[in-house]
């Protein structure tokens, strides 16, 4: 990834793009970070409906169970670092 930022020897945020370019990517993170919080909470839904109909050894419920376990470490990363709450 190419930056678009840097911190100066005093350890502030220096911009070394054009704002406008910056203001797009940020809002494309921002669009991610939605969509994988989004997702997250519709995994923990489809999870409940398959343990209610007791398919917890199922491939389908594997494989959600797999991307809500993703989804949770990269959000968990993210709230590390502050950038979501």
């Amino acid at each position: 990834m190419e930056r678009m930022t840097r911190r100066d020897a005093s350890g502030h945020v220096v911009l070394e793009a054009c704002p406008g370019e910056a203001a797009g990517r940020l809002a494309l993170f921002e669009d991610v970070c939605e969509a994988i919080a989004a997702e997250y909470g519709a995994l923990g839904e489809e999870l409940d409906r398959l343990r209610a109909a007791g398919k917890e050894k199922s491939y389908q419920f594997r494989e959600k169970m797999g991307r809500k376990l993703v989804d949770a470490q990269v959000l968990s990363l993210l709230r590390a670092k502050g950038l979501v709450p």
